[in-house]
Protein backbone atom coordinates (compact mmCIF):
# COMPACT_ATOMS: atom_id res chain seq x y z
CA UNK A 1 0.00 0.00 0.00
CA UNK A 2 1.16 3.55 -0.89
CA UNK A 3 -1.34 5.72 1.06
CA UNK A 4 1.05 7.25 3.09
CA UNK A 5 4.44 6.81 0.80
CA UNK A 6 3.28 9.26 -1.99
CA UNK A 7 0.24 11.12 -0.79
CA UNK A 8 1.87 14.29 0.02
CA UNK A 9 4.86 14.83 -1.90
CA UNK A 10 5.11 18.56 -1.74
CA UNK A 11 6.09 20.33 1.58
CA UNK A 12 2.97 23.11 2.87
CA UNK A 13 6.24 24.54 4.70
CA UNK A 14 9.52 24.79 3.53
CA UNK A 15 12.15 27.45 4.74
CA UNK A 16 11.59 29.44 1.60
CA UNK A 17 7.85 29.76 1.69
CA UNK A 18 8.09 30.10 5.55
CA UNK A 19 10.28 33.28 4.66
CA UNK A 20 7.86 34.81 2.41
CA UNK A 21 5.76 35.17 5.54
CA UNK A 22 7.94 36.04 7.89
CA UNK A 23 11.78 36.10 9.11
CA UNK A 24 12.75 32.48 10.39
CA UNK A 25 16.06 30.90 11.01
CA UNK A 26 17.01 27.26 10.32
CA UNK A 27 18.98 25.50 12.93
CA UNK A 28 20.34 21.93 12.62
CA UNK A 29 20.06 20.28 15.83
CA UNK A 30 21.11 16.08 16.78
CA UNK A 31 21.53 14.29 19.77
CA UNK A 32 25.54 14.71 18.97
CA UNK A 33 28.44 13.98 16.55
CA UNK A 34 28.43 10.54 17.84
CA UNK A 35 25.21 9.05 19.35
CA UNK A 36 22.08 9.11 16.81
CA UNK A 37 19.18 8.19 19.57
CA UNK A 38 16.82 10.53 20.19
CA UNK A 39 14.81 10.87 23.56
CA UNK A 40 11.21 10.88 23.59
CA UNK A 41 11.69 14.33 25.74
CA UNK A 42 13.78 16.09 23.02
CA UNK A 43 11.26 14.94 20.51
CA UNK A 44 8.46 17.05 22.49
CA UNK A 45 10.83 19.64 22.72
CA UNK A 46 11.71 20.01 19.15
CA UNK A 47 7.92 20.06 18.64
CA UNK A 48 7.39 22.84 21.45
CA UNK A 49 10.53 25.14 19.93
CA UNK A 50 9.06 24.64 15.90
CA UNK A 51 5.16 25.36 16.94
CA UNK A 52 2.51 25.35 14.60
CA UNK A 53 4.18 28.58 12.43
CA UNK A 54 7.73 26.40 12.06
CA UNK A 55 8.76 23.54 10.00
CA UNK A 56 11.00 20.36 10.55
CA UNK A 57 12.93 18.29 8.00
CA UNK A 58 15.01 15.52 8.06
CA UNK A 59 18.49 16.01 6.52
CA UNK A 60 20.78 13.76 4.97
CA UNK A 61 23.69 15.22 7.26
CA UNK A 62 22.25 12.82 10.47
CA UNK A 63 20.19 15.95 11.97
CA UNK A 64 17.38 17.38 11.85
CA UNK A 65 16.50 20.77 10.57
CA UNK A 66 14.19 23.45 13.04
CA UNK A 67 12.66 26.40 10.56
CA UNK A 68 11.93 28.71 13.79
CA UNK A 69 10.78 32.18 13.93
CA UNK A 70 13.92 34.66 14.25
CA UNK A 71 12.09 36.38 17.29
CA UNK A 72 12.25 33.20 19.16
CA UNK A 73 15.31 32.09 18.61
CA UNK A 74 17.11 32.80 21.95
CA UNK A 75 15.24 30.74 24.03
CA UNK A 76 14.14 27.95 21.63
CA UNK A 77 18.17 27.49 21.68
CA UNK A 78 17.83 27.24 25.46
CA UNK A 79 15.08 24.64 25.43
CA UNK A 80 16.65 22.11 22.81
CA UNK A 81 20.12 22.23 24.59
CA UNK A 82 18.49 22.03 28.15
CA UNK A 83 17.35 18.54 26.88
CA UNK A 84 20.75 17.50 25.41
CA UNK A 85 20.38 18.34 21.56
CA UNK A 86 23.48 19.75 19.83
CA UNK A 87 22.81 22.66 17.74
CA UNK A 88 25.41 22.34 15.17
CA UNK A 89 27.63 25.55 13.91
CA UNK A 90 26.90 27.25 10.91
CA UNK A 91 29.11 29.55 8.30
CA UNK A 92 32.48 28.80 6.68
CA UNK A 93 33.67 27.11 9.09
CA UNK A 94 35.31 23.51 9.86
CA UNK A 95 32.11 21.03 11.06
CA UNK A 96 32.57 17.27 12.60
CA UNK A 97 30.30 14.71 12.03
CA UNK A 98 30.75 11.16 12.73
CA UNK A 99 29.22 7.39 12.77
CA UNK A 100 27.77 6.05 15.58
CA UNK A 101 30.14 3.52 16.40
CA UNK A 102 28.12 0.54 15.68
CA UNK A 103 25.88 2.05 18.37
CA UNK A 104 28.57 2.17 21.21
CA UNK A 105 30.27 -1.07 20.68
CA UNK A 106 33.31 0.12 19.89
CA UNK A 107 34.34 3.43 21.34
CA UNK A 108 37.98 3.09 20.73
CA UNK A 109 38.28 6.20 18.68
CA UNK A 110 35.29 8.35 20.90
CA UNK A 111 38.12 9.75 22.80
CA UNK A 112 40.20 11.58 20.02
CA UNK A 113 37.00 11.94 18.14
CA UNK A 114 36.22 14.51 20.90
CA UNK A 115 39.54 16.17 21.51
CA UNK A 116 39.67 16.65 17.39
CA UNK A 117 35.91 18.33 17.86
CA UNK A 118 37.38 20.43 20.55
CA UNK A 119 40.30 21.71 18.65
CA UNK A 120 38.48 22.41 14.62
CA UNK A 121 35.26 22.50 15.14
CA UNK A 122 34.45 26.19 14.30
CA UNK A 123 38.10 27.05 12.95
CA UNK A 124 37.29 29.66 9.89
CA UNK A 125 38.14 28.27 6.22
CA UNK A 126 37.27 29.92 2.70
CA UNK A 127 34.33 27.52 2.43
CA UNK A 128 32.56 25.13 4.64
CA UNK A 129 34.46 21.75 5.68
CA UNK A 130 33.06 18.71 6.89
CA UNK A 131 35.36 16.06 8.69
CA UNK A 132 33.81 12.44 8.72
CA UNK A 133 35.04 10.52 11.52
CA UNK A 134 34.48 6.59 10.69
CA UNK A 135 35.01 4.38 13.72
CA UNK A 136 35.88 1.11 11.69
CA UNK A 137 36.93 0.07 8.29
CA UNK A 138 33.16 -0.28 7.31
CA UNK A 139 33.03 3.40 6.92
CA UNK A 140 29.56 2.66 6.62
CA UNK A 141 28.83 6.41 7.31
CA UNK A 142 30.25 6.93 3.99
CA UNK A 143 33.45 9.07 5.65
CA UNK A 144 34.97 9.05 1.84
CA UNK A 145 32.31 10.82 0.23
CA UNK A 146 33.41 14.08 2.20
CA UNK A 147 35.89 16.76 2.40
CA UNK A 148 38.08 15.18 4.69
CA UNK A 149 37.34 11.35 5.73
CA UNK A 150 38.77 9.64 8.61
CA UNK A 151 38.35 5.44 8.89
CA UNK A 152 39.82 4.68 12.28
CA UNK A 153 40.92 0.80 12.31
CA UNK A 154 44.05 -0.36 15.33
CA UNK A 155 45.22 2.85 16.48
CA UNK A 156 45.55 4.98 13.19
CA UNK A 157 43.63 6.46 10.55
CA UNK A 158 43.14 6.60 6.65
CA UNK A 159 42.72 9.69 5.72
CA UNK A 160 40.55 10.52 2.20
CA UNK A 161 40.67 13.92 0.71
CA UNK A 162 38.06 16.30 -2.05
CA UNK A 163 35.68 13.83 -2.47
CA UNK A 164 32.69 15.53 -4.71
CA UNK A 165 29.62 14.94 -2.40
CA UNK A 166 26.69 15.34 -5.14
CA UNK A 167 25.81 15.90 -8.54
CA UNK A 168 27.18 14.49 -11.80
CA UNK A 169 30.56 14.63 -10.85
CA UNK A 170 30.27 13.03 -7.53
CA UNK A 171 33.11 10.79 -6.46
CA UNK A 172 34.44 9.58 -3.60
CA UNK A 173 37.88 11.08 -2.29
CA UNK A 174 41.53 10.05 -2.72
CA UNK A 175 43.38 7.98 -0.14
CA UNK A 176 45.85 10.94 0.96
CA UNK A 177 47.96 8.71 3.82
CA UNK A 178 47.48 5.53 5.45
CA UNK A 179 47.88 4.26 9.13
CA UNK A 180 48.25 7.73 10.31
CA UNK A 181 48.59 7.27 13.90
CA UNK A 182 45.75 8.59 17.22
CA UNK A 183 49.25 10.96 18.14
CA UNK A 184 49.66 12.51 15.09
CA UNK A 185 46.24 12.67 13.42
CA UNK A 186 45.36 16.18 14.70
CA UNK A 187 48.98 17.50 13.52
CA UNK A 188 48.11 16.00 10.16
CA UNK A 189 44.63 17.80 9.88
CA UNK A 190 45.59 21.28 11.17
CA UNK A 191 48.46 21.40 8.42
CA UNK A 192 45.56 20.51 5.69
CA UNK A 193 43.68 23.30 7.01
CA UNK A 194 46.37 25.62 7.31
CA UNK A 195 47.24 25.40 3.55
CA UNK A 196 43.64 25.28 2.35
CA UNK A 197 43.17 28.90 4.96
CA UNK A 198 46.72 30.17 3.62
CA UNK A 199 45.91 29.32 -0.30
CA UNK A 200 43.03 28.49 -1.59
CA UNK A 201 40.45 31.25 -3.53
CA UNK A 202 37.81 32.61 -1.18
CA UNK A 203 34.53 30.77 -0.83
CA UNK A 204 36.82 27.76 -2.86
CA UNK A 205 35.05 24.45 -1.79
CA UNK A 206 37.77 21.78 -0.51
CA UNK A 207 37.26 19.53 -3.63
CA UNK A 208 37.81 21.95 -5.96
CA UNK A 209 41.34 23.51 -3.85
CA UNK A 210 42.08 19.52 -3.58
CA UNK A 211 41.64 19.02 -7.95
CA UNK A 212 43.61 22.16 -8.23
CA UNK A 213 46.30 21.86 -6.00
CA UNK A 214 46.98 18.28 -5.49
CA UNK A 215 50.13 18.23 -7.67
CA UNK A 216 51.74 20.84 -5.38
CA UNK A 217 54.78 20.14 -2.93
CA UNK A 218 53.48 21.60 -0.23
CA UNK A 219 51.05 18.12 -0.22
CA UNK A 220 54.55 16.00 -0.39
CA UNK A 221 55.63 18.12 2.62
CA UNK A 222 53.16 17.59 4.28
CA UNK A 223 52.97 13.71 4.18
CA UNK A 224 56.73 13.49 4.42
CA UNK A 225 56.54 15.61 7.63
CA UNK A 226 53.63 13.40 9.46
CA UNK A 227 55.56 10.04 8.52
CA UNK A 228 59.03 11.02 9.29
CA UNK A 229 57.08 12.61 12.82
CA UNK A 230 55.47 9.06 13.09
CA UNK A 231 58.56 6.99 12.24
CA UNK A 232 60.65 8.80 15.28
CA UNK A 233 57.84 8.18 17.58
CA UNK A 234 58.31 4.84 17.59
CA UNK A 235 62.00 4.83 17.93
Amino acid sequence: MTINAFSHNIPEKTFAKLNREGEFTRLAVSPGIINKHYTPAQFQTIAEVVGARGAIKYSASYSILLSIPTIELTTAKRKLEKVGLYIAKQGQIVAMKACDFCDGDKMEAAQITEELYQQLEGLEVPSRICINMNGCASACYNAVYDDIGLVYQKDSFDVYLGAVPMGKHAQAGELFMKKVSVQHIENLLQEIIRVYQERAYQKEPFYKFYKRTKDADFWQTIKCYENSSADSSRV
